[in-house]
């Protein structure tokens, strides 16, 4: 397939990116960023005009975001104008252009907003509940994508509502690698509150290959939540860390509110795409600790991966 995926420089778009070609597909990147593999580049933000882009394009994967849920907290024009925007401008520009199918990044903290204490895709949403400007931005973006469809007659959709990822190539800000930076220059890693929180934790690998799944048919015009294998706390998040380094965990007072994760389905995924998480924590750990040695000390503070 010739396959478009917008913000294809950063963590997840760079390991989709190595999938698909991988997997065979012809993949044209575009963002503001240099890939990290060699394909065909295209410097852009998802707000310009792409309308003669997109022309031949099979599929799109629109990754491109304000990933950081607290920056989009801190500063929601920017937040709505790049995730709800911009997503607007793809979906129009992929009308334009014939393209069969855009594949959209969600995220499972939408489930925050759906009713009951166990939800899968068809839980319904009680509006009131959407408590971050992230959450409301990721909704929004999934609602464009079903209203296009509706009022526009295209173009087809896959919304995914990823897991909790973690991998490399992670951005600054991302627990597994503030933990690994606390643990090697630090020799403690802190834990606010008790590390019971659980969280549905996803190496990236095993992301990547929903993401490929899902360009079967059965997937158009579906929702998916791509969680992880079981729920992990924290704390046995940050053991699992330690065990690289001579380093101890140390709990300190809870500086923030941390929103509630509800139990989560992935059902419809393993019916329908024969997806389930393959990727211990243990050997995803590994990876990323694999890859946090093979860094230099500039590489190491710099924002973003890629």
């Amino acid at each position: 397939m010739e396959c478009v995926v917008t913000g294809g420089s950063g963590f997840i778009g760079s390991h989709l990116v190595q999938h698909l070609l991988e997997d065979g597909h012809n993949v044209t990147v575009i963002d503001r960023r240099k890939p990290v593999q060699d394909v065909e580049w295209i410097e852009k933000d998802i707000r310009d005009s792409l309308n003669s882009i997109l022309k031949g394009t099979d599929v799109i994967f629109h990754l491109a975001a304000v990933a950081n849920a607290r920056k989009c907290g801190e500063d929601p024009k920017l937040c709505f104008s790049i995730n709800v925007s911009g997503t607007q401008n793809v979906l129009s520009s992929a009308l334009n252009a014939g393209v069969e199918r855009i594949i959209l990044a969600s995220s499972i903290w939408v489930a925050g907003s759906q009713v009951g204490d166990s939800v899968n895709e068809e839980s319904p949403f009680d509006i009131k509940n959407i408590t971050t400007i992230y959450g409301a931005a990721k909704l929004s973006q999934e609602m464009l994508c079903y209203s296009f469809l509706s009022e526009e007659g295209g173009p087809n959709y896959t919304v995914l509502r990823y897991g909790i990822p973690y991998g490399e190539r992670m951005w600054k800000g991302l627990v597994v690698r503030a933990f690994m930076g606390m643990a090697e220059s630090q020799g403690v890693i802190n834990i606010m509150g008790d590390g019971k929180q659980s969280r549905p934790f996803l190496h990236v690998g095993d992301l990547c290959r929903a993401q490929l799944l899902a360009l079967k048919p059965v997937a158009k015009n579906k929702v998916y939540n791509l969680g992880g294998a079981r729920m992990v706390s924290v704390e046995e998040l940050g053991q699992e860390v330690i065990k690289h380094f001579p380093a101890k965990i140390d709990f300190i007072p809870q500086a923030r509110v941390e929103p509630k994760i509800k139990t989560i389905s992935s059902w419809l995924a393993e019916a329908e795409l024969g997806w389930v998480p393959n990727i211990t924590l243990k050997d995803g750990i590994q990876r990323c600790i694999e890859w946090w040695r093979s860094l230099d000390e500039t590489q190491k503070n710099e924002e973003y991966w890629c």
